[in-house]
């Protein structure tokens, strides 16, 4: 079950092509969206998605998560870092919500 949710809050551990984050933004109308990347990629990011009150870009590397708690419905993987899922796998439970779901995309995050 990959289907978002409009009430989804949902972590992607590195932040997608323009087009895929803002099409799930608009998916996630009551949610949220979180997005990991370097200071770089975040800066560069933030100027593009400023129009979506939804979307939150993190400078923060997918081992060291700066989030409180238990809070994500949806955590998703992108291809680059399934190689080190077992590593994350700690990180990655304490973040994820009771009844929520960690999802491997090879693609489009949408």
């Amino acid at each position: 079950m990959n289907a978002y949710r409009a009430d989804d809050r949902v972590l992607l551990l590195a932040i997608p092509a323009e087009q895929e984050l803002a099409a799930l933004a608009r998916i996630l109308m009551r949610g949220i969206v979180v997005a990991l990347g370097t200071a770089e990629e975040v800066a560069e990011a933030r100027a593009r998605f400023s129009e979506f009150a939804n979307v939150m870009l993190l400078d923060a590397p997918p081992d060291r998560i700066p989030w409180r708690g238990a809070g994500f419905s949806k955590i998703v993987v992108p291809r680059q870092y399934e190689r080190i899922l077992p590593q994350l796998a700690g990180e990655l439970d304490r973040l994820l919500a009771p009844g929520g779901e960690i999802v491997c995309k090879a693609g489009s995050f949408a």
